[in-house]
């Protein structure tokens, strides 16, 4: 029985994780899985879109025609799944000219609808600490720069870029901005990843245990390292469950999840 036990404790597909939780880097040469709004400016034609120098392709907007022009341009992503999540970091490379006549800020939503018709009902937190390209006539990239946000993560989170432009007397060259290299990141160490669809946290655990799935959740068993059943739920019904370990001794148990689909996984977590 302990041989076994050990057996699954060593192929248990569980980590911590500092990992990526959104990229893009815009090589295929698309962003129309990308929502571009522009709510003040909407007859204006400078919106995002891609652009590319030597086959490298990246995120770009601008607001010359032979003036600068006023327009305000967001670009949002597609969601991604930041289900309990409450940290998170973005990196991105950016690079901008005639910067006197332009500003780019960072956004975060968790509540925005992924729609053009919900943009200015959700609720956008900007994301402040990047190093943005601060030059006026030269083009060179600032590489890897990145930003810290605490947020309320769900399964349906966006950023967005918020390109603004104010009118220049420069008539020689008009502001622009590229974007590449979009990574968001949870920086947090105590959520274990069992799969792509199925999360626990935090990870070691207190008081509680939250499970989280792609799929609605059947049955829960809790068991000490010895195979003893220590907790069990059954019909759950939902894809979202929190387990009470507050009564259980400090040490590792294995939690096995069954799913209403039929898929089920085998984890460890650490009650603290």
């Amino acid at each position: 029985m302990k041989k076994g036990l050990l057996l699954i404790l060593a192929v248990v597909f569980a980590f911590n994780v500092n990992a990526q939780i959104f990229s893009d880097d815009f090589q295929d040469g698309d962003m129309s899985d990308w929502l571009t709004v522009s709510p003040n400016y909407a007859a204006q034609p400078y919106n995002w879109h891609i652009s590319d120098y030597s086959g490298d392709y990246y995120m770009s907007v601008a607001c010359f025609d032979g003036i600068n022009n006023a327009t305000v341009q967001w670009a949002v992503s597609p969601a991604f799944d930041a289900t309990g999540i409450s940290d998170i970091s973005i990196t991105l490379d950016n690079r901008g000219r005639y910067n006197p006549y332009q500003n780019i800020e960072v956004y975060v939503s968790t509540d925005f609808a992924g729609d053009s018709a919900s943009f200015d009902a959700a609720t956008w937190t900007q994301v402040t600490g990047f190093t943005w390209d601060d030059s006026y006539d030269d083009y060179d990239w600032v590489l890897a720069t990145s930003a810290s946000a605490t947020i309320s993560g769900t399964a349906n989170t966006y950023i967005a870029f918020k390109y603004v432009s104010i009118d220049g007397d420069d008539s020689s060259g008009g502001g622009n901005w590229t974007i590449n290299n979009v990574v968001v990141s949870n920086n947090a160490t105590d959520i274990s990843k069992v799969s792509d669809n199925l999360r626990i946290f935090p990870n070691p655990a207190i008081n509680d245990l939250n499970i989280s799935s792609v799929s609605n959740i059947n049955n829960i068993t809790v068991s000490n390292v010895i195979g003893q059943t220590v907790l069990s739920f059954n019909d759950i019904n939902t894809d979202h469950f929190t387990v009470n370990v507050a009564d259980l001794t400090k040490g590792v148990y294995l939690i096995n999840i069954k799913n209403a689909d039929g898929t089920s996984a085998i984890t460890k977590f650490v009650k603290k």
